[in-house]
């Protein structure tokens, strides 16, 4: 079941995320190309910033200029990962996209 959460337009997107390894998997992201966009109800892709912690255990994702342009409605979003010739995406998220209130 894909994750739903509401975010206010206006607001800074970022987020830190903890890479738990697998036993089969790599044991850290060092090496993997990490990318991921959100893509908003009006079908408008924005390309997040990713950086890779040093000891590849977590990382950062940012959307680095202004959301208030993001179309309200719902917005879908993902993470792939490339590594050794394989690729791999998270499940898709789904963002509930809402206006601000106070300008």
């Amino acid at each position: 079941m894909a994750t739903t959460v509401t975010f206010k337009r206006g607001t800074s997107f970022a987020g830190n995320v903890a890479f738990n390894p697998s036993q089969t998997g790599p044991q850290n992201l060092l090496g993997t190309t990490v990318t991921s966009n959100i893509i908003d109800a009006g079908n408008i892709t924005y390309p997040l910033t990713v950086v890779i912690a040093g000891d590849g255990l977590s990382f950062t994702l940012s959307y680095p200029q202004s959301t208030a342009g993001w179309t309200i409605g719902l917005a879908k979003w993902d993470i792939k990962f490339s590594t050794g010739g394989s690729v791999y995406f998270t499940e898709t998220m789904r963002i509930t996209v809402i206006d601000e209130v106070t300008v």
